[in-house]
């Protein structure tokens, strides 16, 4: 069997929306893609709904680890895929035709990363909204912003060209990583509809002082300390992606 386009990663610890995610990724109307869940050790009745799902699952591991990060990393390692998407527990696909809509644009493999709308789910229906994004990038973008990696498909041979995610960080490191792909001029390309939803309840989307210490160190290495202070204003980081472990 030849190896797939597309791996999906899902990343998961006590997640109680976990069985959601498993249904998005199901209900797809394609699948021909690899699915590896790397669950965390959960303690709650997350595995039990994994369970339902094993028979779908390509690659299953459910062990201790340190974060969100090597969870993330360590699926990774186990991708077989030329494209990797994570869509962690919580999160779900935008619609049953989301991988029949991307899977023209992985062909065709006219970019390193394809990046597509996103639907932020609040616990208001009437907060909720769909997350649009420049067609062109620029890396000041990312002082205040970044891109929902629920919706967004990376060529799995960046990772090995400019290394996996920081595990130093224990919030901030996917925003880093889109900081050094800018810096390597690696191609980005916009998808202009929704391939994902996820809820904003992430461990990014509360203040705290270990937000703002990372924060500070990672966009210290990529801007002046000028927009650095002026980013900084701003320690919500409204557009980070919405994590959770």
């Amino acid at each position: 069997m030849s190896a797939p386009l597309l791996s999906i990663i899902t990343v998961c610890k006590n997640e109680p929306f976990i069985e959601a995610t498993c249904k998005s990724v199901m209900a797809q109307t394609n699948q021909d893609f690899q699915w590896i869940v790397i669950d965390g050790a959960s303690t709650d009745d997350t595995l039990e709904k994994l369970e339902k799902y094993k028979a779908r699952i390509d690659t299953f591991i459910s062990e201790e680890d340190n974060g969100i990060y090597p969870a993330m990393n360590k699926g990774i390692s186990l991708a077989k895929g030329k494209y990797l998407l994570f869509l962690n527990g919580g999160d779900l696909l935008y619609e049953p035709q989301t991988v029949n809509k991307v899977m023209p644009y992985l062909i065709a493999d006219g970019a390193d990363v394809f990046y597509g709308q996103s639907y932020r789910m609040f616990d208001k229906i009437e907060d909720c909204f769909i997350k649009t994004y420049p067609a062109q990038l620029k890396k000041e973008f990312f002082l205040t912003n970044t891109l929902a990696h629920q919706s967004s498909f990376i060529r799995k041979n960046l990772f090995s060209l400019y290394g996996n995610y920081r595990e130093d960080f224990k919030i901030v490191s996917d925003k880093e990583k889109w900081l050094c792909f800018m810096d390597k001029d690696v191609t980005f390309q916009y998808l202009p509809f929704p391939c994902s939803q996820f809820r904003m309840n992430g461990i990014s989307r509360l203040p705290s002082n270990l937000l703002k210490i990372e924060k500070n160190k990672m966009l210290s290495q990529y801007f002046t300390p000028q927009q650095v202070q002026t980013a900084l204003g701003n320690i919500f980081m409204p557009d980070v992606c919405g994590f959770k472990r």
